[in-house]
């Protein structure tokens, strides 16, 4: 099993000096390649592959103009090569966009994918000797590679890939259902209790001071020494926005996580929210990065996360009884059902009903796997009245795909509680 522990690394004057030449000869080949093959593929409809590349940088070294390619180790070019080709890869796979050249004034980073090891309580590298490392945790395993990143803050991070033999045990725990939102950013349902956790909005709070250095950055002079300080500056509050939200979401994600065993969520479009007027705050909710949290953390401690379709209509549906509610729209906050003549609260309802489908999912799953006895079963989509295509992307994120025991049996004991109309 693989683990990252990322920490922060404080290199003296000539190690940085030799990190700024490693950044630079890396941001070179990756840039002189990605030109290359764009070039090629409009002469000859054919990429470049990564052996074709690596053959390509093995005789560029030799020649007098590019003798500075010598300095970094061979394995921190060839892993540069590696990553892009990747990257095409996930192009041509419609997982992200076509790669884009790099930039020496954006954030710096390197892999070293051998040779590095932890001596003293400091991180040995390739050329670079003892680099002094705040670390949080002892790496008892074999470090697989070490990446080394720059921010534009000029604080040096490295993210050490190491194997552990700590294996995933079977986690103990409640069934919940969580809805995203932006009033209430999860409104949470185990079951027995709801409660609901308010966003901190880091952009909203730090906005007077960002306005601020901006206006002070707009006045400076371009290619000034006074404006790189200020782009610091204003790069210093950004960095603070994000590390604000960063450590709200791990908190956040770590007690939902010790708290329950299965977690439903709804499976939102990021992209698409990103779109509308309400991008600025879509965006510093960090909807898709809790759930990236979320997911992870569970998966380490042998839990369950289940993403039911973003199309299942979990806000309209009463939860007492099923009835769903076409009438209702966002501005509505609170509506009672014209069937039963329930009150229900918006986010709270939602998450009522994300819970049973969840529910529903893993125990149609658990049923399915008894019944063949084999692993990869088609997908089971959680659609709400009609039946979708559902893109590669998609299939992806959705889990669900087994069971274990332990929370197959979490689940029947959950359904023996809920209510018949609960579960309709």
């Amino acid at each position: 099993m693989l683990d990252v522990l990322k920490v922060r690394i404080y290199p003296n004057k000539e190690q940085e000096l030799s990190l700024a030449k490693s950044f630079g000869c890396s941001r070179f080949v990756w840039n002189f390649y990605l030109n290359k093959t764009n070039t090629q593929y409009q002469d000859t409809g054919k990429r470049m592959t990564y052996c074709q590349m690596a053959k390509d940088l093995t005789q560029l070294k030799k020649l007098t103009d590019y003798e500075w390619l010598l300095f970094p180790t061979a394995a921190v070019l060839q892993q540069s090569l590696k990553n892009l080709e990747t990257a095409f890869k996930n192009f041509f796979s419609k997982r992200t966009g076509f790669p884009k050249f790099k930039s020496k004034h954006s954030k710096q980073s390197i892999r070293f994918p051998e040779s590095c090891s932890i001596k003293s309580g400091s991180l040995k590298l390739p050329k670079l000797g003892l680099v002094k490392a705040s670390l949080s945790k002892s790496v008892n395993g074999k470090i697989k590679s070490v990446t080394v990143s720059k921010t534009s803050t000029d604080k040096y991070f490295a993210a050490i890939l190491f194997e552990t033999d700590k294996l995933a045990t079977t986690k103990q725990g409640k069934i919940s259902g969580i809805d995203l939102g932006l009033n209430s950013l999860v409104t949470v349902f185990d079951g027995e209790t709801c409660y609901k956790v308010d966003p901190i909005k880091p952009t909203r709070k730090y906005a007077k001071r960002l306005r601020i250095r901006h206006k002070a950055l707009s006045r400076k002079v371009k290619g000034s020494k006074n404006r790189r300080k200020a782009i610091k500056v204003v790069a210093k509050v950004n960095e603070k926005i994000s590390n604000t939200r960063q450590d709200f979401l791990h908190k956040l994600s770590r007690k939902l996580v010790d708290d329950n065993q299965v977690i439903v969520a709804e499976n939102l479009c990021v992209k698409g929210l990103a779109r509308t007027k309400l991008a600025k705050s879509i965006h510093d909710a960090g909807f898709g990065m809790l759930l990236n949290f979320i997911s992870y953390k569970l998966d380490r401690e042998g839990g369950k996360f289940v993403q039911v379709d973003r199309f299942f209509p979990s806000t309209k549906l009463c939860s007492c009884c099923g009835h769903k509610n076409d009438l209702l729209n966002l501005s509505i906050r609170e509506w009672i059902c014209l069937n039963c003549q329930a009150t229900h609260d918006r986010d709270e309802n939602a998450s009522r009903n994300l819970r049973a489908e969840g529910i529903r999912i893993l125990l149609t799953l658990s049923e399915a796997e008894g019944l063949t006895n084999t692993a990869g079963h088609a997908e089971i989509q959680a659609c709400g009245e009609t039946v979708r295509l559902v893109s590669t992307c998609t299939k992806k994120r959705q889990c669900g795909l087994g069971v274990s025991p332990s929370i197959a049996t979490a689940v029947r004991v959950s359904e023996k509680q809920e209510s018949p109309a609960t579960l309709r």
